[in-house]
């Protein structure tokens, strides 16, 4: 293959003397001097096998292979150059995917309020439901493999930053036509009744459990989830009683002939917080990421 005799290094010197015709002015934009440039140009040739450029008048002319390298990869290294300047001063008018953890109340709440933007330029944000583990979630953050993530609590980690996203609160859901429960809920009627558990999938303790403020009785579990969908299916469908964050519920509560109340306790709420490596705190990309996300929301509970 070219690139195993090739020093791709070569090339962008190459590039910049045929863009302006002259090794004098493109050691002047390269701020280096026109031996140096002499010198790569040569090797270059060397490496090729091909005469690059020839002297015409007091100046030098590309060859015809010349004309047809610079045609050939000189898009790729405008590609490269747009890449590596988006990165550094970020445009949403480039094109940018943002990969970003988010637990299943967020991504319910937030992928349709990204479809809907209209001020995302050319950038995506792709959500994914955050792993099963801390040490995978700080692994995938760390390596920049994902961007953000937006998960239940703070993290405690010298190389992590958090911050407060986005505070709710658990009502309890029931079919409309239900049998025994209409508009209201006692205490006695929610530990009668058969019930859902949601379990957390990083804790495996159910919401209700962690957030409540005075200690748990047991209830007559009937059925284990770990997707709030799934557990709201099954309250649409029989007399169990399903949780919900209010955020999830209002919205799809309606749609699925279901009743959203209060609990007949009190419960702490249910706090989701952005998380990212400090690495890409001053990331102009990130910033913009991170500012996007609240805003959306913002404009949702206000809205």
């Amino acid at each position: 293959m070219l690139t195993n005799r090739v020093d791709l290094n070569l090339l962008t010197t190459f590039l910049e003397v045929y863009r302006l015709n002259s090794i004098t002015l493109a050691a002047e934009a390269l701020d280096t001097t026109q031996p140096t440039v002499s010198g790569i140009l040569k090797r270059l040739s060397e490496q090729l096998g091909e005469q690059l450029f020839v002297r015409e008048g007091r100046g030098i002319a590309p060859t015809s292979v010349a004309v047809q390298l610079a045609a050939d990869i000189g898009p790729a290294f405008i590609g490269i150059d747009n890449a590596l300047d988006n990165l550094k001063s970020f445009d949403i008018d480039h094109p940018r995917r943002f990969n970003v953890f988010v637990t299943e109340p967020m991504m319910l709440l937030l992928q349709p309020l990204v479809k809907a933007d209209k001020t995302m330029g050319q950038c995506q944000i792709n959500f994914q439901l955050a792993p099963p583990t801390l040490d995978k979630l700080f692994e995938k953050l760390g390596s920049q493999q994902i961007d953000l993530a937006v998960d239940l609590g703070r993290l405690d980690h010298p190389s992590y930053q958090s911050q407060l996203f986005h505070r709710d609160q658990l009502l309890v859901t029931c079919r409309q036509n239900h049998s025994q429960y209409q508009d209201r809920l006692t205490i006695d009627q929610y530990y009668s009744a058969d019930h859902v558990r949601l379990k957390l999938r990083r804790s495996g303790l159910d919401g209700v459990t962690m957030l409540s403020k005075a200690p748990m009785r047991s209830r007559n579990i009937t059925a284990v989830c770990d997707s709030v969908m799934s557990g709201l299916a099954l309250a649409s469908t029989s007399e169990v009683l399903c949780l919900a964050p209010k955020s999830i519920a209002e919205v799809y509560a309606p749609l699925l002939n279901l009743q959203a109340l209060p609990l007949p306790f009190a419960t702490h709420p249910l706090e989701h917080y952005l998380h990212w490596h400090n690495r890409t705190t001053d990331s102009q990309a990130h910033r913009w990421l991170r500012q996007k996300i609240v805003s959306l929301l913002d404009d949702c509970v206000a809205g």
